[in-house]
C-alpha cells in the first residue's frame, strides 16, 4: 500500500472499503491526487509532518469526505440501475403474455379460424397429459418390458407433456381479470420499489452533502492553529499524527533491532516485524534473513500503521488505551488485542474495533481499561507454554507499557 494511501486511512479509515469495494473506478489514484494537493508532497514523512497540523488534517479530512461522498452516491445509483433493470425485464414479460392473450383476443372477434388453433392446442396438451398420466399409474409394469432407448423417449414425452400442461394452465387461467389485476399490482409494485430506492438515493446524497458543509463551516471557522474544532470523539484532546509516532518510539523501545532467536516461533524479525509480515507488505513469497535485516526504520512504520494501528482503530481510541491496544496487537495479533479490549468494555468481543467499541471506550474512564487491560494480557502471557523462556519480557513490557499509558490517560 502507498504511504500517502495509509496515511489517508489514518484520516478517514471508512475509505479503506472504497479500496476493496470497487465501487468507485481509480480511487486510489483519486485519494492519492487529493493527499497531494492538500499536502503538497509525495515523501511519507513530510506528508505526515504537514499532517499533523489540526488546520491542515481538517481541510485534509474534507478532501478524503468528498471522495467518501461520490462513492456513497456512485454506490446508490449503481443500485437504482439494478432495479431498473428487473423492472424492465418483468415488463418485458408481462407485454409478451399480453401481446398473445390480445392476439387471440382479436382472432375471436374477427371470426377467425385461427382463433381455434390454441384451443385445439390445449385441448391435446390436456388430454394427452392425462392419457399419459393414466397409462403410467394404472399400468406400470408396461414400462418394464422396454429398452433403454424406448425408456428414454417415454421420459422425454412424458417431460415435454408436463410443461405443455403447465404452459396451457398458465395461459388460460393468466387471461383472467383476477390474474391481469395480479399482474398490475406486482408492476405497480415494482415501481414503486424502484421509486423508494431513488428518494432513498437522493437522501444519501443530500446527508453527505450536508455533513460537507458542516465541516467546511466547522475548520473555516476554527481559529488558526487552534485544534478545539476537531476534537476527536474518543479522546479528551485532539489526536495528532505526532502520537502514532509517540506511539511507535514505545514499540521500537520492545522491539529492538535484528533478531533471529531459534526459541522465537516468529523468526527473523527486525523492528518487531517478521519475515512473514514482511513478505506481506511487499506482497511476495518470502523474505530472506538478510532482507528483514536491512528492513529500515520508515519502511517499519509504515507497516505498523497499516497492520496494526489502522487495524485497531487506534486514531480513535483514548489516549493510553491506544497504546496498551496496539502493543498487544503487534505482540500478540490484532484479532486477539480487538476481543480483549472489547471484554474489558463489555461490549460483543467480535475482533473488530468499529464505532460501538470506540464510543465505549470514549465513555469509559482509561485508567480503568488501561489497567484491566494490562491484568488480562498478563495472564495471557502465564497461560502460553513459552512464559518460561519468555516471560520475564513480556512482564517487563507489559509493565512498562501500563505505567507510560497511565500518565498519558492523565494529560
Amino acid at each position: 500500500m502507498a504511504p500517502l494511501i495509509s496515511l489517508a486511512i489514518s484520516l478517514v479509515p471508512d475509505l479503506a472499503k472504497r479500496l476493496v469495494d470497487n465501487v468507485l473506478p481509480d480511487v486510489e489514484a483519486k485519494i492519492t491526487q487529493r493527499m497531494r494537493e492538500a499536502l503538497g508532497t509525495t515523501d511519507a514523512n513530510e506528508a505526515a509532518r504537514r499532517a499533523s497540523d489540526p488546520e491542515v488534517a481538517g481541510k485534509l479530512r474534507l478532501r478524503l469526505a468528498e471522495i467518501e461522498a461520490e462513492a456513497e452516491r456512485r454506490e446508490a445509483e449503481l443500485q437504482v440501475e439494478r432495479m431498473k433493470t428487473q423492472l424492465d425485464t418483468l415488463k418485458a414479460e408481462f407485454e409478451d403474455t399480453k401481446d398473445a392473450r390480445n392476439m387471440l383476443a382479436d382472432l375471436t372477434e374477427k371470426g377467425s379460424i385461427m382463433a381455434w388453433g390454441p384451443v385445439l392446442v390445449s385441448i391435446v396438451v390436456v388430454v394427452g397429459f392425462f392419457w399419459v398420466l393414466g397409462a403410467l399409474i394404472t399400468e406400470p409394469e408396461t414400462l418394464n418390458g422396454q429398452n433403454s432407448l424406448v425408456f428414454q423417449v417415454i421420459n422425454i414425452a412424458v417431460g415435454a407433456l408436463t410443461a405443455g400442461f403447465a404452459t396451457v394452465i398458465s395461459f388460460w387461467l393468466g387471461s383472467s381479470e383476477g390474474s391481469r389485476n395480479k399482474d398490475q399490482v406486482a408492476l405497480k409494485s415494482q415501481a414503486i420499489v424502484s421509486d423508494m430506492q431513488r428518494a432513498n438515493a437522493q437522501t444519501t446524497k443530500e446527508i453527505v452533502v450536508d455533513q460537507l458543509r458542516q465541516t467546511t463551516a466547522l475548520v473555516q471557522n476554527a481559529p488558526r492553529g487552534s485544534s478545539s474544532a476537531l476534537v476527536s470523539r474518543s479522546s479528551k484532546d485532539t489526536k495528532s499524527a505526532r502520537h502514532f509516532h509517540r506511539c511507535m518510539d514505545v514499540i521500537l523501545l520492545h522491539e529492538g533491532g535484528y533478531a533471529d532467536n531459534p526459541s522465537d516461533p516468529g523468526g527473523a524479525t527486525n523492528f518487531g516485524i517478521t519475515h512473514k509480515t514482511l513478505a506481506d507488505w511487499r506482497k511476495v513469497a518470502a523474505c530472506s534473513a538478510d532482507e528483514v535485516k536491512a528492513l529500515t526504520v520508515d519502511e517499519a512504520k509504515e507497516i505498523y500503521r497499516a497492520h496494526y494501528w489502522n487495524a485497531l482503530n487506534c486514531d480513535q481510541l483514548p489516549k493510553g488505551v491506544d497504546l496498551v491496544t496496539f502493543d498487544m496487537g503487534v505482540n500478540a495479533g490484532v484479532g486477539r488485542s480487538a476481543r480483549m479490549l472489547q471484554e474489558v468494555l463489555a461490549v460483543k468481543a467480535d475482533g473488530q474495533v468499529g464505532s460501538i467499541t470506540v464510543g465505549a471506550a470514549s465513555q469509559t474512564d482509561p485508567e480503568f481499561v488501561i489497567s484491566r487491560f494490562s491484568d488480562m494480557r498478563l495472564e495471557f502471557y502465564k497461560s502460553l507454554s513459552k512464559w518460561d523462556t519468555f516471560g520475564r519480557g513480556w512482564a517487563r513490557r507489559v509493565a512498562e507499557t501500563r505505567e507510560t499509558a497511565l500518565e498519558w490517560a492523565q494529560e
